[in-house]
């Protein structure tokens, strides 16, 4: 993949972390930041606690999986750095109708993934290939996540 494509794909995910910000902000959580560091992507307050929120956003081809990355050229990345409280997986490409937002706290996350380490599948992806990406089936996993569905508006896509 290269520099151009990673940069679009960069702006599209920045797009929808405004997106999801705003959807947070509706749902209670002020003092909204944006981070552009591995550490989190939002921060604010919610229920006057300070909350780190770690944003990703799918809009390829939905295979029934939640794409985490964990290393990038064989050093931890995404989940495994992650200092937030609260991992958002949104998936713009289910419907034609809905955007899906997955919402769950990253401790959790973690264990699931632990718990289930023998079933599941890891794969090289990103650009030339240099990342370790967990796949998490969603039909079987879902349980684990409180699932938002928002209409698809002009607006934010």
């Amino acid at each position: 993949m290269g520099t151009r494509l990673w940069r679009k794909d960069l702006a599209w995910g920045e797009r929808w972390e405004r997106v999801i910000g705003l959807y947070l902000f509706f749902n209670g959580v002020s003092n909204i930041t944006y981070n552009n560091d591995n550490r989190y992507d939002i921060k604010g307050v919610y229920k006057s606690n300070v909350t780190k929120f770690e944003i990703k956003s799918d809009r390829y081809k939905n295979t029934g999986n939640m794409a985490l990355e964990v290393k990038d050229n064989d050093k931890p990345s995404g989940i495994s750095v992650s200092e937030a409280d609260i991992f958002v997986y949104n998936y713009t490409n289910i419907s034609d109708i809905y955007v899906y937002i997955f919402f769950i706290p990253l401790v959790e996350l973690k264990k699931v993934l632990r718990d289930n380490q023998s079933k599941l599948k890891i794969i090289k992806g990103g650009d030339d290939k240099e990342a370790s990406i967990i796949l998490l089936p969603m039909a079987e996993y879902k349980k684990y996540f409180k699932v938002v569905k928002l209409p698809k508006v002009e607006w934010y896509m």
